[in-house]
């Protein structure tokens, strides 16, 4: 198929949605969208001829969750459902002159730009030159299948759409800057742009409020938003007022423009008969970016680990797994205040299993007995919308800091609650560093993460550690410090990461202790010498072992890291504030 010339003062219509219309319209399952190229191609072909008879001048193949991941199965019935779409499409197309975009979506597997560039090869064998990359949560894969789609042809037309939410952020975290920003420098982009998520009002103001630099942008809106019915979505946006908000859309200077989940024909019948009669007083797009909204945020003067007296010490706490564990809780808090302890962290259900809040906690701490605290912040189970929200609830409750973690899943064998991950700690934190600069500019958290110096390829961990420092954490705390080899980890993390690190301090409190240590937390040895002491002690000798190779590991640890990051085991809070006394003489 030739390649289009497009003259950027043209409005192209594009279609609507082939999956909610051609379940709506023959009952087939949406799941089952793709497979119908094969099992009922004659569906296919009819809603693509009525999207073409409404006015669409350009359609999309049906294969936006043509890949492995989506369809469960392998390359080749993926190219399979990829030939017959193609030919769908163009049946459909013969002879009325409609462009035909290779739909794109995202595909939910790690390493996937082999399986990318295996279904562009498909649809380019298939004469397809013009592709669209729909409905992306990352920004990060456009930039490479953008080249690689010039690479093997010079002459294609590449779209690329992100999907961001009525807040403007993605769910992996991307704000619609960042998509823009992202395809800024890569001229193989042709287009950048937005679909799916929101309604057309949203979306109109989602482009009123970024800078595009004068690339042209596409932008194709859901039908407003779902209701549902039988356990179904279904879309009761009036033709007519998405027809006019699209109408708005391009005067917005959007030159490529339809619709998404739930834009019926109808709707694109009435945006067609809208855009007919001319689009005028069509503003520029934004070139030129606003003044900045940082409020003197500079990176270097982002406060971390400040101390009062002495070296810096963190002390983490567990929440109680029982109401009636309230008031030691509160006790143990309040005698490691008192030890001297500058910040108080809070672990968020560690292991997976459900304690009372972190968040909650940390604020009652905070609010109640002016306890400085850092709450921890999984992304498991947690979205980014109610990511959001918890943390306006943090920030009116004057709690400034925060651990971002990704979260232990949940243990297996569990059938009826399963682990939920949206993003993981790198996406986290640049998604509170845009809020940072943003809603929360006057008063922003201090973020921080984790880091596991004892890895067996801490080389990995120290590349995903650096991704989060640029992604906007100014500080790290290690697991626990206890063998020669995590201390060279530490000091080589010290140098490469240039952001304060904590090193972590963990008293094991008994044989028995050191046995689950050493059994049941990966990368965790508790030396022997150690254990041997503590073999056949009571508890008050054990406590006695304990804090004092807790003081030395501490000692040992006070040329490599920047302060001290306590771990509370047992609910032992009685060592945890001895070893703070020590550490703070």
């Amino acid at each position: 198929m030739e390649t289009k010339t497009v003259d950027e003062k043209d409005i192209i219509l594009f279609d609507g949605s082939m999956g909610t219309y051609m379940s709506a319209t023959f009952g087939t399952d949406p799941a089952l969208c793709e497979e119908q190229n094969l099992t009922h191609p004659q569906f296919v072909e009819q809603v693509h001829r009525e999207y073409i008879q409404s006015g669409a001048q350009a359609i999309k193949t049906n294969t936006f969750a043509a890949n492995t991941a989506a369809m469960h199965t392998d390359l080749a019935h993926v190219e399979e459902v990829i030939d017959a779409a193609c030919r769908n499409a163009r049946e459909a197309a013969r002879g009325t002159g409609v462009r035909i975009f290779a739909s794109i979506g995202p595909i939910a597997m790690r390493f996937a730009e082999s399986e990318y560039e295996a279904i562009i090869d498909r649809f380019l064998r298939n004469g397809i030159s013009e592709f669209l990359f729909e409905t992306h949560p990352d920004p990060e894969i456009f930039a490479h299948v953008a080249r690689y789609i010039k690479t093997r042809l010079p002459r294609a037309f590449v779209i690329c759409e992100g999907s961001v939410g009525p807040d403007g952020y993605s769910r992996s975290g991307f704000s619609a800057q960042q998509f823009v920003d992202t395809a800024r420098e890569v001229p193989e982009i042709d287009v950048i742009g937005f679909n799916c998520s929101c309604g057309p009002a949203d979306m109109k103001r989602i482009l009123e409020d970024v800078v595009f630099y004068g690339r042209r942008v596409s932008i194709m809106p859901n039908a407003g938003l779902p209701d549902q019915e039988s356990g179904r979505n279904v879309y009761n946006t009036d033709p007519e007022y998405f027809a006019a908000q699209i109408v708005e859309i391009a005067k917005l200077g959007a030159s490529y423009v339809g619709g998404c989940c739930g834009t019926t024909p109808e709707h694109i019948r009435a945006a067609r008969e809208l855009l007919s009669q001319g689009v005028k007083s069509r503003k520029p797009l934004q070139v030129v970016a606003r003044p900045s909204q940082r409020g003197g945020l500079d990176d270097e003067e982002w406060p971390v680990f400040e101390a009062v007296s002495g070296p810096f010490v963190a002390v983490e706490l567990d929440s109680p797994l029982k109401a009636n564990e309230e008031y030691q809780f509160y006790e143990s808090a309040l005698n490691i205040a008192d030890a001297g302890a500058d910040l108080l962290t809070i672990a968020d259900c560690p292991v997976g299993r459900a304690r009372a809040d972190s968040s909650l906690l940390a604020s009652i701490l905070k609010y109640r007995y002016g306890i400085e605290t850092m709450p921890h912040l999984t992304c498991r189970d947690r979205n980014l919308n109610a990511s959001k929200a918890l943390l306006l609830g943090l920030h009116m409750a004057e709690v400034e800091n925060v651990l971002l973690i990704t979260g232990d899943p949940l243990p297996h064998g569990e059938q009826e609650v399963k682990s939920v991950f949206n993003f993981n700690s790198v996406n986290y934190a640049a998604y509170v560093r845009s809020l940072n600069e943003t809603i929360f500019e006057g008063k922003p958290f201090n973020i921080t993460g984790g880091l596991n110096v004892n890895a067996a390829n801490f080389n990995a961990e120290l590349a995903k550690a650096q991704r989060k420092v640029n992604a906007g954490m100014r500080g790290m705390l290690t697991q626990p410090v206890m063998s020669e080899r995590a201390r060279e980890n530490l000091h080589q993390a010290r140098e490469t990461l240039k952001v304060p690190i904590l090193a972590g301090v963990m008293p094991i409190v008994s044989y028995r202790n050191a046995c689950f240590v050493n059994n049941e937390l990966p990368g965790i040895e508790v030396p022997q010498k150690l254990m041997d002491k503590l073999k056949d002690k009571d508890r008050e000798a054990c406590g006695e072992i304990a804090l004092e190779a807790a003081v030395d590991y501490a000692d040992k640890l006070k040329d490599y890291a920047d302060g001290y990051y306590v771990v509370t085991t047992l609910r032992r809070s009685d060592i945890s504030c001895e070893i703070v006394k020590e550490i703070k003489k």
